[in-house]
């Protein structure tokens, strides 16, 4: 009697700590009527002693996407299932409850969870990741010297749903080990789990019926069958939606195969930096928000799935270790195509006539009340305004770009607007440097009365105060005068603002970037404030700059027409 307690007891202690034989994932939401209605079956289910439900509260909305919206995002493109609630996820299957087919889902389920409680049936999703769908992994040994298994493989993968083939050719040496080791003698022949067959179009049929048996659950290859991991880097933007699909995509198919997907942030700047070193090594010129290399390939769209997927298939039996960097050097990869661009816009645009003309317009005016001893004090409060004010401006576009690039259509929309607006307006500034050729009326100018209004300003903020006080309001003013300003310089500033940010995804870098703009645009401010300083009148640099006048707006017209055409460029 004390030794049936004993055992009796023993079987209650084990029952009590032993996991269920099938998990499932339920996905609901706190709205969902047929969530309400089959709560009922949800509990039955958790009560049954050989079942666990895993509960996933969604909320379906994009805007309030959470951690388990993500999950049945991933699973849904995995089971090829619709993305609504509520939903399980079983093995291999999945079940969607609606008004029209709740009982037969309910059956159907019922059904297969008695099939599957033989088996041990994990969750669908692990530490985050998809567990399932598992594949029904089938192996085929041939010779393909005199033998031909591709139609094999198409009715495997046209019959069944989640399907692997593999397929190992003993014509190449290096698979005969492979062979030998599984125990071949006779080719072509299928190995279905630990299982093999001879293959032949006579028993083709036959063999797709034992392979189905296993598609709920999934199925191994034969354990005398080594697979190897094939090791991939994933660099990619997690803000971007495509980027996010491209991930999906990669996780979906490491239900798949034996991956290894090292993932890195690029919006994180050391890994910014890494994966210059690669652009370094794979020689890639033209950068992507997601960028994946696997042994010496590069790939950067999901519309490349079918390559990426080719590309796994050919390190199946061997493996294929982690690419190595590049031993570049990120800055001069940077250094190459932005830095140049940067500098020269900056220059440009502070040579600009509408930009020139303000300081020497500003300057006259403390000639003509005799204050040349205010000139330094209000000249440098001036400049500095107009460098901040810019700085400002432009860190504002570059936090807009940052905000809409999750919007990936929205953002390659803009910046191909920016990028022909850039175009057009060089094309203008030639059109411009021909009619000032021929003392005709130039288009790319401020209108007049934003002329008058900067006058006015000007005139306000040179009357009789005190120095200090002139300085302070020549500052503010300045404020005012780059607004006005805009207008007219703003046509290189933004286009530039776009360069910077789709070269680097490094926040410090755009910003040097910005600074070293800023930096040149006002250095011709300043040195014609030194000029007059020094003793040139006005009058003089007036005439100095309308006669360079026409070639300003000539360099200006190229610099923007070959910026804009590498924006439309990159987004073709």
């Amino acid at each position: 009697m004390k030794k049936f307690i004993f055992a009796f007891l023993l079987l209650i202690f084990i029952a009590s700590y032993s996991k269920a034989d099938v998990t499932m994932a339920y996905f609901y939401s706190k709205d969902c009527l047929v969530c309400q209605k089959i709560e009922p079956f949800i509990s039955y289910l958790e009560n049954l002693s050989y079942v666990e439900v895993e509960k996933y509260k969604v909320e379906l909305l994009p805007e309030k996407m959470n951690e388990n919206d993500s999950l049945l995002y991933n699973l849904s493109e995995a089971y090829n299932a619709i993305r609504i609630v509520p939903i399980i996820f079983m093995a291999n299957e999945w079940y969607f409850f609606n008004e029209s087919n709740l009982e037969e889902e309910k059956q159907r389920l019922l059904n297969d969870l008695e099939e599957l409680k033989n088996y041990s049936i994990e969750s669908p999703i692990k530490n985050g990741k998809l567990n399932y769908p598992k594949p029904v992994c089938i192996l085929i040994v041939y010779n393909s010297k005199h033998e031909n298994v591709k139609w094999a493989v198409n009715e495997f993968e046209k019959n069944i749903k989640f399907v692997r083939v593999d397929v190992i050719d003993i014509k190449y040496k290096e698979n005969e080990s492979i062979a030998k080791k599984l125990g071949v003698e006779e080719t072509p022949v299928v190995f279905i789990g630990e299982k093999s067959y001879l293959l032949n179009k006579q028993n083709i049929s036959f063999l797709i019926n034992e392979a189905k048996k296993y598609e709920k659950i999934g199925l191994a290859f034969p354990s005398a069958y080594e697979e190897k991991e094939i090791c991939m880097l994933l660099f990619y933007n997690p803000k971007c939606s495509s980027c996010r699909e491209f991930r999906r995509m990669l996780d979906i198919l490491a239900t798949k195969y034996p991956l290894d997907i090292k993932v890195y942030n690029i919006n994180l700047e050391e890994n910014y930096d890494l994966l210059l070193d690669y652009y370094e090594k794979y020689n890639i010129t033209k950068s992507h928000s997601t960028n994946l290399f696997v042994g010496d390939k590069y790939f950067y769209s999901i519309a490349q799935k079918d390559e990426i997927e080719g590309e796994i298939k050919k390190w199946l039996h061997n493996g294929l270790d982690c690419p190595t960097p590049g031993k570049g050097n990120p800055e001069e990869f940077l250094k190459k195509y932005t830095l140049i661009a940067v500098a020269v816009g900056g220059l440009l645009d502070g040579v600009n006539p509408c930009a020139f003309a303000t300081l020497i317009f500003f300057i006259a005016y403390l000639e003509r009340v005799k204050r040349k001893e205010a000139i330094l004090p209000i000249g440098i409060s001036f400049a500095i305004a107009i460098y901040i004010c810019y700085f400002l401006i432009g860190l504002g576009f570059l936090e807009f770009l940052n905000a809409i690039e999750g919007i990936e259509i929205l953002s390659l929309y803009l910046y191909g607007v920016i990028g022909f607006s850039a175009v057009i307006l060089g094309f203008f500034s030639l059109y411009d440097f021909v009619a000032i050729r021929k003392e005709k009326k130039v288009v790319l100018q401020l209108p007049n009365f934003l002329k008058k209004r900067r006058g006015r300003v000007i005139k306000r903020i040179t009357e009789d105060k005190k120095i200090a006080l002139l300085a302070l309001i020549a500052f503010i003013s300045g404020f005012l005068i780059s607004a006005i300003e805009f207008a007219c310089t703003g046509q290189i500033l933004l286009p530039i603002i776009a360069v910077i940010k789709s070269s680097t995804a490094s926040k410090t870098l755009a910003l040097i970037y910005l600074i070293i703009y800023n930096i040149m645009f006002i250095l011709p401010l300043l040195f014609i404030l030194a000029l007059f300083y020094f003793g040139y009148s006005s009058k003089a640099m007036a005439g100095a700059q309308k006669k360079s006048y026409a070639y300003v707006k000539l360099f200006i017209g190229i610099f923007l027409i070959i910026i804009g055409s590498y924006m439309v460029y990159r987004i073709m």
